[in-house]
């Protein structure tokens, strides 16, 4: 690991400490404002801030992490942590969105009166707080780490806005069931936030080569270097995400030397697609190098 990307990862952890702080404020002021008011809506957000706080936690763990060398055992590093985070959140959102989803059922069916000021007092608090996590990730986006937890903060800003919403509503109309409403609405929001969560992770443990590249082009231009004839036993898959690694068997003509075929196909992946973890093994027509 270069200089330049331990620099780079020290560099992740001081927005992801920010938006975790913030994070754990609005959480628990939306988790004793929604039992305070009896709002299921700030419930249900302060349930999906709490994941959303694992999983900003589970990044910074894994800026953490990424910074310690590979071992012996672990020859790839720690970095898929990540991933394994990534499919216990996801579990862990739906198993509370289901409990969400019953409640909210209960108070559609039974609605009970709501305190909407304080409601809406806490929920614009957590909106603000959100907002300010979003502008403290915002520069990092490119890393792929900051841009996922910068899509947690941003869900939990649309769940801040709902509980807004529904408490304007009761002000306006009375209509309590406008918080039950909401509560369903954030929940979908949760579970598809989950699914990506669950999707990603589980394509990444099944190693699935990487959605933004093309495995059929990465042959086509190996093939097409100087002298070489044919590849094979090709394979793409990510350790974590923005980790990606390749191997493959390229086969050049006899005159052509192992080493100018390697120089020549490992600057093409590195400039080309942006693979720079890579082995390649050049065989002839007749056998291995």
């Amino acid at each position: 690991m270069g200089e330049d990307h331990v620099h780079h990862e020290t560099r992740d952890l001081r927005p992801l400490t920010g938006a975790m702080a913030l994070t754990a404020i609005i959480f628990v002021a939306e988790l004793g404002g929604g039992w305070w008011s009896g709002s299921l809506a700030l419930i249900a957000d302060a349930t999906h801030m709490a994941v959303d706080l694992l999983g900003l936690g589970l990044s910074l763990f894994a800026a953490v992490l990424a910074r310690m060398p590979a071992d012996p055992k672990r020859t790839y590093g720690y970095r898929r942590v990540e991933v394994l985070a990534a499919l216990g959140n996801a579990v862990a959102l739906m198993v509370a969105t289901g409990f969400i989803l019953r409640e909210a059922w209960a108070r559609w069916t039974f609605a009970s009166p709501i305190a909407a000021r304080p409601m809406l007092a806490i929920a614009s608090v957590g909106l603000a707080c959100n907002l300010g996590s979003a502008a403290l990730l915002w520069h990092g986006r490119e890393n792929m780490n900051l841009r996922g937890a910068l899509l947690h903060v941003l869900s939990d800003a649309a769940g801040s806005l709902g509980a807004i919403l529904a408490a304007l509503v009761i002000l306006a109309t009375g209509w309590y069931e406008a918080d039950a409403l909401v509560s369903a609405l954030i929940c979908c929001g949760i579970v598809l936030t989950a699914f990506w969560l669950l999707r990603d992770s589980v394509h990444i443990l099944l190693e699935g080569a990487p959605a933004h590249l093309d495995i059929e082009e990465i042959r086509s231009a190996l093939t097409g270097l100087d002298g070489v004839r044919e590849v094979h036993d090709l394979h793409l898959w990510s350790v974590t995400r923005g980790q990606e690694t390749m191997s493959a068997h390229v086969v050049v003509a006899p005159s052509r030397e192992a080493a100018e075929v390697l120089k020549a196909g490992r600057a093409l992946l590195s400039q080309r697609f942006g693979l720079t973890h890579v082995t390649l093994q050049v065989e002839t027509e007749s056998g291995t190098l």
